[in-house]
């Protein structure tokens, strides 16, 4: 879509939104604004996040609210614009932690800015580091070929520790995982290996306990007939099923990857009669997701396409780790098929 088009009409829905909300209460748009969040209505749950942000400019919640939907209902411009309104000296300085310039960073990584992403981290004050933050900053130095400064920070955040939304510490799995994916991505296979390597002897010092960064780690390093052992190993111990599915979908891939065909539609049904997941994970649309990976490592890229369509039928979230931003997908760019559908959910 031309983008001063674009522009207009996403101007023009907000007017309507914003009229339709205009003798609402604050605590009643809010609740709307709560309620299409929860059903994967992104973009209208960010135009009501805005609206509350326009009535409170000081509101960093709200101000973080719109702009995460926003770039969940992938208008990345509009996400950024909202995130960069926001004035610094509104941040509340009494949080350890700030999750709102991670998502800014997340839009400047999204806008391929990725120079903007190592201000922000220059600029943190914060004392814990939000681990958001710290996944956008590593991912642009290697977007920016930066391979030095990228050792220098990761060794920084495995002295310091990243921290989730709760403040909670939260393992160098984490991470890990974010720069092998990138550099998959970027086709840096010789650091790809280096840091897969380093990933492997981290998770080996995590066993028997942690089996699931093992098994990934032993993917990322391409090693695929040990990978499937370690998988199948972390599947049978792993409890969430969120990343039971994870590691099911990886394990598919592995199997594609040796030409086991047989096993190969055996991970696909699987994957195909999972049971349901819970709600915040099912707008992913999980199930169709990682059947795409599957398919993408078999070259079968029309079918892969078609259930990221699906995906998108279920309300998926179009960001982080999805689509354009995932190694294991990339084989699939430039396909006509899946470029109309990338452009047609922008």
């Amino acid at each position: 879509m031309n983008l001063i088009r674009y522009t207009l009409l996403l101007g023009i829905s907000f007017s309507l939104a914003c009229q339709a909300t205009k003798q609402l209460s604050a605590e009643a748009i809010e609740q709307q604004a709560t309620t299409a969040k929860k059903n994967g209505e992104w973009l209208q749950a960010a135009q009501l996040f805005e609206t509350l942000y326009q009535r409170s400019p000081t509101d960093e919640t709200a101000n973080y609210e719109a702009g995460t939907n926003y770039l969940k209902a992938n208008h990345l411009q509009k996400g950024l614009q909202v995130l960069k309104s926001f004035d610094p000296q509104y941040d509340n300085k009494e949080m350890e932690w700030n999750g709102r310039l991670a998502r800014l960073a997340k839009a400047y990584y999204k806008t391929e800015q990725f120079a903007e992403v190592q201000k922000i981290v220059e600029q943190y004050v914060y004392p814990k580091m939000y681990r958001g933050l710290a996944r956008e900053h590593l991912k642009s130095l290697i977007q920016l070929n930066k391979s030095e400064v990228l050792a220098k920070y990761f060794l920084q955040y495995q002295q310091s520790g990243i921290y989730d939304d709760k403040g909670k510490s939260t393992n160098l799995g984490f991470l890990y995982r974010a720069i092998c994916n990138e550099l998959l991505l970027v086709g840096e296979q010789e650091l790809l290996n280096k840091y897969a390597a380093a990933y492997s002897e981290w998770a080996n010092q995590r066993l028997p306990k942690d089996q699931l960064n093992w098994a990934i780690a032993s993917f990322y390093a391409q090693t695929y007939d040990t990978a499937i052992l370690y998988l199948q190993a972390a599947i049978e111990q792993e409890k969430s099923p969120r990343h039971q599915l994870e590691l099911i979908g990886l394990l598919g891939i592995c199997y594609a990857k040796t030409n086991k065909v047989t096993q190969v539609k055996t991970q696909l049904d699987k994957i195909n009669s999972f049971p349901a997941l819970p709600p915040r994970h099912d707008t992913f649309g999980a199930k169709w997701y990682h059947q795409a990976r599957i398919q993408v490592a078999l070259g079968q890229y029309d079918q892969a396409t078609q259930l990221l369509q699906q995906a998108i039928q279920q309300k998926s979230e179009f960001w982080s780790n999805r689509f354009k931003e995932d190694g294991l997908l990339k084989d699939v760019f430039g396909q006509a098929d899946f470029e109309l559908l990338v452009k047609e959910n922008q």
